[in-house]
């Protein structure tokens, strides 16, 4: 209990949970901290200059769907640890408000605490919904002790060590070429910035950069019809005004912020990340793309180099998309056999493990076959190690019954819009 209590008060006087708190009262939240009794490897003495963060909501003792997240957060802690990470580990949780807990329930922190992950509960949402729990991705921009964050999805699993993204973005590594610039964000086929991954540099002036755009953008929102959002301007930038275009892997020189849930985080993030920060690396595909600070207030594209961060990244726990070694090395090879796309598995909708039959096959490279077959190797490893009590072996008869629902929804949907920018 001293060493919480020491650690409490060294996190205080840093900083970060004072920040933190500002910024979640601005959103309507209260937070509570819940830091593993046992001290993580260097939390206050050595603190360490990285940190991973996910989100978790919809926690409710009744509806066991959201432990399909819980272990997936658990499984990509202990995977990174085990692969070599030195970084922290933060979660952002909510209970559900038809919870009548107020804390994690007693299972979900001791397996948070057995793994050194530190547990922020934000206050109770009045209401919940999926358009609501992907702004809390956002409060790593607010997690000011660390010089990078990089957040994950609570349906993805790093295949390797990722810590790489950091030290190819930092200047003072020796070990590796700066590569990369502090804020990362990631293409996919049809959007320019997918934010199930992103890296952002912490910053208290950034983060009230960050507020101002919601409230800029909330504020315009409520003057415009269902569904609140300005397909020309976005989250207030023209790119017909400024002659200037967005860019996936499959989809060039599009003028219009229409790409899925740009009206919603991904379209925040690329917002902030691009044209507010002006300090980003966008992966498109192969091709790494550096942006900085321009004429006129606009982005200016530094460099747009390809396959650079292939060298850079560690040894695979498991190919997607039949992917291989050697695929890996062709030219012109399938996007996603680079990374950061093959650096995790991302399973999104209903291609979550936990919604369907137990996989044991995880040498498979086609789709996302193998990678669910890791990610039931890997449960199996983690129930055993923690005593979870998971009955991994009669999955399909006892636990996935349970698994049953996507846990708030799959996307952000515009029938949530009236709610979140607060006009009913």
């Amino acid at each position: 209990m001293h060493k919480m209590h020491k650690m409490k008060n060294h996190l205080f006087r840093r900083g970060f949970v004072s920040h933190l708190i500002f910024s979640i009262l601005f959103l309507g939240s209260k937070i509570r901290l819940f830091i593993p009794e046992t001290t993580p490897k260097g939390l206050y003495r050595h603190p360490p200059r990285y940190a991973y963060a996910w989100v978790l909501g919809g926690i409710h003792e009744d509806k066991p769907s959201y432990k399909g997240f819980v272990w997936t957060i658990l499984i990509s802690a202990d995977i990174l640890r085990r692969e070599g990470s030195e970084a922290d580990f933060w979660v952002f949780a909510r209970m559900s408000p038809n919870s009548t807990l107020y804390d994690l329930p007693k299972e979900d922190r001791r397996l948070f605490r057995a793994l050194d992950i530190n547990v922020v509960l934000l206050d109770k949402p009045k209401k919940e919904s999926f358009a609501q729990i992907v702004f809390d991705k956002f409060l790593t921009i607010n997690m000011t002790d660390y010089k990078r964050v990089l957040f994950l999805d609570g349906d993805m699993v790093p295949m390797t060590n990722l810590d790489f993204y950091f030290h190819l973005s930092d200047p003072h590594n020796q070990n590796v070429p700066t590569l990369l610039k502090p804020n990362f964000i990631i293409a996919t086929r049809g959007e320019p910035c997918n934010t199930g991954m992103f890296m952002v540099e912490p910053s208290k002036q950034n983060f009230e950069k960050y507020l101002d755009i919601v409230r800029r953008q909330h504020q315009k929102a409520k003057t415009l019809p269902h569904p609140h959002f300005d397909w020309g301007n976005g989250w207030g930038h023209s790119f017909t005004k400024t002659g200037d275009f967005w860019e996936s892997v499959k989809i060039t020189k599009r003028q219009q912020w229409r790409w899925h849930a740009s009206h919603s985080d991904q379209g925040l993030m690329y917002m902030y990340a691009k044209y507010v920060i002006q300090n980003v690396s966008i992966a498109i595909g192969e091709r790494i793309q550096n942006w900085r600070e321009g004429p006129k207030n606009l982005p200016e594209k530094e460099s747009d180099v390809r396959d650079i961060l292939t060298p850079f990244q560690g040894k695979l726990l498991r190919h997607q998309h039949s992917c291989s070694e050697v695929v890996r090395g062709q030219q012109n090879r399938f996007w996603r056999c680079n990374p950061p796309y093959d650096s995790t598995a991302h399973f999104m909708g209903k291609k979550k493990p936990w919604l369907g039959e137990h996989i044991k096959d995880e040498k498979a490279t086609h789709g996302l076959y193998g990678a669910k077959g890791q990610w039931f190797a890997e449960l199996k490893t983690i129930n055993d190690k923690l005593n979870m009590s998971i009955e991994v072996e009669r999955w399909n008869s006892h636990i996935a019954p349970q698994m049953n629902g996507v846990m708030l929804g799959e996307m952000a949907m515009f029938r949530d819009q009236d709610d979140l920018i607060g006009i009913v």
